[in-house]
């Protein structure tokens, strides 16, 4: 039986890092391992998912969770699950089937609502550490949330380090009623 693994919190808070490290010891095992990344992601490459500390691995793109099914491996890496639409339980099924993943993603939007299909994610998961980030407010190592800097007037979701920033609760708290 294999296992969902899914590392969630705020915007810069290490979790593709931590797949990217799992990938790793997964490939010291001897595992044949699929990366994969979300098309809409193309901020540090469209072919590979890269950590803020370097960290690299090739990565295939893909709109869709369904689109995994196209690609025999042991153990399945999947970053900024958040972008990707389709069934999760797709995810379910090859988890049955002996498959291992190991996931990240945003949990919540910047208005704290469930992100795309995380939800339904997080709750099939096996494992799931929530990660927190360092608030760029306060400079508290709790920060839970991702802030919106501007005013998106369209609804669309913007994809950047410069539209967004972890905040602890007290100053996301602030900064929203200073906005309303």
């Amino acid at each position: 039986m294999g296992d969902i693994n899914v590392f969630t919190g705020p915007m810069k808070c290490g979790k593709t890092q931590k797949i990217l490290d799992e990938a790793q010891r997964q490939q010291i095992a001897g595992r044949n391992i699929q990366v994969f990344k979300p098309k809409l992601d193309n901020r540090f490459s469209s072919n590979e998912v890269i950590s803020r500390k370097g960290y690299k691995l090739q990565a295939i793109e893909i709109n869709n969770v369904q689109e995994i099914k196209n690609y025999d491996a042991d153990v399945y890496v999947i970053d900024e699950f958040q972008f990707l639409n389709g069934d999760v339980s797709e995810l379910n099924d090859l988890a049955k089937k002996g498959k291992k993943f190991y996931i990240s993603g945003l949990n919540l939007t910047s208005e704290r609502k469930p992100f795309g299909k995380m939800g339904d994610l997080l709750c099939m998961a096996d494992n799931v550490q929530m990660l927190t980030a360092v608030c760029e407010v306060c400079h508290n190592d709790n920060a839970i949330y991702t802030y919106f800097k501007g005013k998106n007037k369209t609804g669309d979701v913007l994809v950047g380090d410069n539209c967004y920033m972890p905040l602890c609760r007290k100053c996301y708290e602030k900064l929203i009623n200073e906005n309303k």
